[in-house]
């Protein structure tokens, strides 16, 4: 049973010591769990040392510049989010239109050209 937890340990070491060169912070718990591919709840009913530390590895410096930074990221997302919404609406009134246009000339190329369409039986 020790053995496992260490290896458990260095998995999780591993996987910390990643996510925190990946984005230059301490991972959240729920970062980690799904890193290591669990449940949040099953991370932290198995590893509770692990979610301790981590808590206490959080600066709280941080936790207060956060949410400044994080609204004026949310804004500029949906701002983002509605120019996207905006274009994809453009873009799809386009493809319909060219739909209805190019049915007409297919229409029209049959007409001059006298094409007859024959039936088949399935």
């Amino acid at each position: 049973m020790t053995k496992k937890r260490d290896e458990d340990t260095i998995a999780i070491d591993a996987a910390i010591e990643h996510l925190q060169d990946a984005s230059g912070r301490t991972p959240s718990v729920l970062a980690l769990a799904r890193h290591m591919g669990l449940a949040n709840t099953t991370f932290r009913r198995r590893y509770p040392h692990t979610v301790n530390r981590l808590k206490r590895s959080t600066s709280p410096v941080t936790d207060h510049v956060a949410p400044h930074r994080c609204s004026d990221e949310v804004t500029q997302i949906r701002q983002r989010n509605r120019d996207l919404t905006t274009d994809l609406e453009l873009a799809v009134a386009s493809i319909q239109r060219l739909s209805i246009d190019n049915r007409s000339l297919l229409r029209r190329v049959e007409e001059l050209s006298n094409v007859t369409h024959l039936r088949t039986t399935d």
